[in-house]
């Protein structure tokens, strides 16, 4: 079973969004200013999109706001990144929404193919960014189950028939290893308070053996680790609630995916509400066995 990488599916995403930029560029009219009347010299570009149709504005709307769903995820890939790459992603980013907003630019020229052309040029430095998350090859991928998917299988050799790979990570949030300790205390349901139990004794065995933060092989070939760290919400995608579980693993799942840019990182899960927010924020999921 083949994964993307975050960086491969941004840049699935950007590619279908150039692609339908192009087609709407291509079907609309482009007219030209009056540059000169009596007296006066208009100093302006030659030529400017006519206005869309109500369908070439849905159409724009809808290519805008995926954008910007992909250039969010982009930025908290890049986060730390040096300052000069920052700096080229703000020119980028500018250079390309001129053509997403269909604005008024001396770029524009009477050929829709030529503007049509121009648009994905303009695409080319985000491209050029997406290669810099992609330079490291790692034929890593990270597993990360949510808790009720450990409730269903806390045992790690369970999920390689689920993935068809012998050999991942095992990665442990915060957010659900929070939600096991409550769930072992706090459950009104004895057999979910003790199945919770169980799976603590058994973290608390692979943490007998070694580092978590650094991983402990199981079954040779199985790395399980625990990530420390809660996320910072106010640093992921601003649609996240800080107060959700649900929303905080898929904001761990992003930072997992800025610090490995190049793994196959899957989400494994259930929850259909999960699985949803995962899908928009372009995280892969699969859906617990």
């Amino acid at each position: 079973m083949q994964h993307a990488s975050t960086a491969s599916r941004l840049r699935s995403q950007l590619s279908s969004i150039v692609i339908g930029l192009s087609d709407l560029i291509k079907a609309l009219p482009v007219r030209r200013f009056e540059r000169f009347s009596p007296g006066v010299v208009v100093f302006a570009p030659e030529f400017y999109f006519a206005e869309p149709s109500p369908d070439q504005r849905a159409t724009q709307f809808a290519l805008k706001r995926k954008y910007e769903v992909f250039l969010e995820i982009l930025r908290i890939m890049l986060r730390g990144a040096p300052h000069e790459l920052a700096r080229q992603l703000d020119e980028a980013d500018k250079r390309f929404r001129d053509w997403l907003e269909l604005n008024c630019s001396w770029s524009v020229t009477p050929s829709p193919i030529e503007n049509a052309n121009n648009a994905q040029s303009a695409a080319q430095q985000l491209e050029k960014i997406l290669g810099v998350l992609e330079s490291t090859i790692t034929n890593d991928l990270i597993l990360v189950p949510d808790t009720n998917s450990l409730l269903s299988a806390a045992d790690p050799t369970e999920y390689r028939r689920v993935i068809g790979q012998d050999s991942f990570i095992f990665m442990l949030l915060p957010a659900v290893l929070g939600e096991l300790d409550h769930l072992k205390i706090e459950h009104r349901n004895p057999e979910v308070r003790e199945k919770a139990r169980k799976i603590i004794v058994r973290i608390k065995g692979w943490r007998n053996q070694g580092s978590l933060a650094l991983g402990v092989t199981v079954d040779k070939s199985i790395i399980v680790k625990t990530c420390h760290s809660e996320p910072d919400m106010s640093k992921s995608l601003s649609w996240l609630d800080a107060n959700n579980r649900d929303d905080r693993i898929v904001a761990s799942v992003l930072a997992l995916a800025a610090e490995h840019p190049c793994a196959r990182i899957i989400l494994m899960s259930g929850d259909i509400n999960l699985l949803n927010k995962a899908d928009a924020a372009l995280i892969q999921t699969i859906e617990r066995p």
